[in-house]
C-alpha cells in the first residue's frame, strides 16, 4: 500500500508507469554528436555546484539550460543561506546545533521529511558555505533569523541575490574547462540494454515560449543533438511552480489565479522526462506559498527581501482591524494559511494584510534594497502611524493599540499574543517606536515545490521499483523528500549546494570507473 508520501498517481496521469527502462532509441543507429563525462541539466545553485565539483574531480563536464540566460530561480533568489555553526554565529555568541536545525526543518515539514537527506544537509551546510568562499563568493557581515528557525543562522552574499552565488560558481567552472550552453533543452535519456543511462537527446538553439497559455510540450524548436555521457547526468532542473497545468493535475487547491515568484522556465518538463524513464516521485502535492509576496509587483520582486527585517522586527496586521493575527516568524505554511483565512471579504474582494516596521527594523537589510522597494511603489514610508493608518484605511485606534502592545512585548522579551521570538539589532530593540514607519501589502505567492524525484544520500535517482537508475543523479528542487510538507526559509541553498556537490562528484566518479573498464 502506498503511503501519502508517495504521490505516484501522477505517473498514471502522465501514462508513464508502464514504460520499460530501456532506450526509446536504437543505440547502434545513434550518431553521437559530442562526448562528455558529466552532463549537468540546469544552471542554478544545484547545477552550478555540481558542475564545479565534477570539474574538480577531473571530469569533462557540460552544463546546459533551456532558458536564454543562466541561473533559473537561483539567480532571482534572495540569497539567504541557513548555516549551522558558521563564523557568523560564533562571533555573535549564537548557540546552535545540527539537532536543532534538523528539528526546525522537521517541524516546518510536518515530519514528512526524509531524515537521511535532512541530516546530510545539516551536517554539510557549513562546509558548502566555506567551499563557495574558495570559488569566489563573498558574503556580508550579517546574520538573520527566518520564520520557523529557533535561532539566527541565515547569512547572505554581498547583495541579497542568489546570482551573487551562481555567477561566481559559473565563472569558476568556465575558467576550469566547463562548457556552458543556454537554449539547450533535454528531450530524453539514451539507455543501454541494461537500462543504464549512457547519453541524452537534446535540442540546441531552443526558443523557450514565454506565453504561459501554451503547452511547453508543443514547442519543438531547436536542433536535435545526441550527447554521449561516460559518467552520469545530473538533473538540477528545479521545480514546477510556474507550470499551472501540471500544478492543477496534482493539487487543485493551488489555484491558477495565484501569483508566482519563480521564473517562467520553472515547469515540469524535465520532471516528466525523468518520470517517463521510470523515476519514482515523492511529495508532489506539497506546493509551498511564500507569505511575503506583494500584490503591488509581479514575480519575486523586492517584498520578500524587505520581509526579512519587516517580519523579524515588525508586525503584520489585518488592515480592517489593525490587529495582528499570526506569529510573524512562524514558518511559511502557517503564515500563508493565516493570511488566506482572513483576507477575503464577504463580497469576494480582498483586503491585503499590512506589514510594518520602524526605522530601526528597516536597517535589517541594505539601504539599496529599501530604496528599490520605495522606487517601485511596493514599500511606503510614513512619518507617523496616523498617516500610515489613513493611507491603508486601517482603524487608527486598533493599530495604535497593536503597536503599543508590541513595543511593550519587545522590551519585556515576551510576545504575550503569538509567542514570537525577540532579539536585538545592533544592540537596539526594534520596538516600532522610532519613525519613520515602513509598510507594504502582503499576499502569498506560489514559491517552491517540495516534491520531485526520489534520491538517496548519494544523489542517485530511484525508479518505481525502488532501485537506483544507473547514471542518473538529481539535486535541488528537482528532488522530493528533504523538505516534507513545507520548506523552511533559507534552507534551499544549503540543500542545492550540498547535494549538487554530491551529485557532481558521484557522476564524475562513475566516468572514472567506466574509463578503467
Amino acid at each position: 500500500m502506498k503511503s501519502r508520501r508517495d504521490f505516484l498517481g501522477t505517473l498514471a496521469l502522465l501514462s508513464s508507469a508502464a514504460i520499460a527502462p530501456t532506450s526509446a532509441f536504437a543505440i547502434d543507429e545513434i550518431k553521437w554528436d559530442e562526448e562528455w563525462d558529466v552532463l549537468v541539466v540546469g544552471s542554478g545553485f544545484a547545477g552550478s555546484s555540481a558542475t564545479c565539483q565534477a570539474l574538480d574531480e577531473g571530469a569533462k563536464t557540460i552544463m546546459i539550460d533551456k532558458m536564454p540566460v543562466l541561473g533559473g530561480n537561483s539567480a532571482i533568489n534572495g540569497g539567504a543561506f541557513a548555516v549551522v555553526n558558521s563564523n557568523y554565529q560564533k562571533v555573535r555568541g549564537i548557540v546552535d546545533s545540527y539537532d536543532l536545525y534538523v528539528k526546525d526543518i522537521l517541524k516546518a515539514g510536518l515530519g514528512l521529511n526524509r531524515m537521511d537527506l535532512v541530516e546530510v544537509i545539516a551536517k554539510n551546510g557549513n562546509d558548502a558555505y566555506e567551499w563557495t568562499l574558495k570559488k569566489g563568493v563573498y558574503y556580508r557581515d550579517a546574520l538573520g533569523q527566518f520564520g520557523g528557525h529557533s535561532v539566527p543562522r541565515t547569512i547572505w552574499p554581498e547583495i541579497n541575490s542568489g546570482g551573487k552565488i551562481t555567477i561566481p560558481l559559473q565563472e569558476y567552472a568556465m575558467k576550469h574547462g566547463a562548457t556552458i550552453r543556454t537554449r539547450v533543452i533535454l528531450d530524453d535519456f539514451i539507455r543501454d540494454e541494461n537500462g543504464k543511462i549512457i547519453g541524452a537527446k537534446v535540442r540546441e538553439n531552443h526558443d523557450f515560449d514565454f506565453d504561459k497559455s501554451k503547452d511547453e510540450a508543443d514547442n519543438k524548436s531547436g536542433d536535435v543533438k545526441f550527447y554521449k555521457i561516460n559518467g552520469g547526468i545530473v538533473m538540477a532542473t528545479g521545480g514546477f511552480s510556474y507550470d499551472i497545468k501540471f500544478r492543477q493535475e496534482i493539487n487543485k487547491d493551488v489555484t491558477p489565479d495565484l501569483g508566482c515568484t519563480n521564473h517562467y522556465g520553472a515547469t515540469a518538463q524535465a520532471l516528466k522526462v525523468m518520470m517517463k524513464n521510470g523515476a519514482s516521485t515523492v511529495d508532489l502535492k506539497w506546493i509551498q506559498l511564500g507569505p511575503w509576496g506583494s500584490p503591488d509587483e509581479e514575480g519575486f520582486g523586492i517584498a520578500p527581501v524587505f520581509a526579512i527585517p519587516a517580519f523579524s522586527y515588525g508586525v503584520m496586521v489585518d488592515a480592517r482591524t489593525g490587529k495582528r493575527f499570526v506569529n510573524e516568524l512562524a514558518d511559511r505554511r502557517i503564515r500563508s494559511e493565516a493570511i488566506f483565512k482572513i483576507h477575503k471579504n464577504p463580497d469576494g474582494s480582498l483586503t491585503h494584510p499590512i506589514v510594518i516596521c520602524d526605522s530601526i527594523g528597516a536597517q535589517g537589510t541594505t539601504k539599496a534594497n529599501v530604496q528599490r522597494g520605495i522606487d517601485k511603489g511596493v514599500i511606503r514610508v510614513f512619518d507617523t502611524l496616523e498617516k500610515l493608518a489613513k493611507f491603508y484605511s486601517i482603524p487608527y485606534d486598533g493599530l495604535k493599540q497593536t503597536v503599543d502592545n508590541y513595543t511593550k512585548y519587545a522590551h519585556a522579551g515576551k510576545d504575550e499574543e503569538f509567542d514570537k521570538p525577540f532579539f536585538k539589532f545592533k544592540d537596539m530593540v526594534p520596538d516600532l517606536s522610532k519613525p519613520p514607519f515602513y509598510a507594504w501589502r502582503a499576499i502569498p505567492k506560489v514559491h517552491h515545490t517540495m516534491g520531485g524525484v526520489k534520491i538517496d544520500t548519494n544523489a542517485r535517482v530511484y525508479d518505481t521499483n525502488d532501485k537506483p537508475i544507473e547514471g542518473l543523479f538529481a539535486a535541488g528542487e528537482a528532488v522530493g523528500g528533504p523538505h516534507g510538507a513545507s520548506r523552511l526559509g533559507s534552507c534551499a541553498i544549503p540543500d542545492c549546494l550540498v547535494f549538487g556537490r554530491i551529485a557532481g562528484k558521484n557522476a564524475a566518479t562513475l566516468a572514472k570507473k567506466e574509463k578503467k573498464c
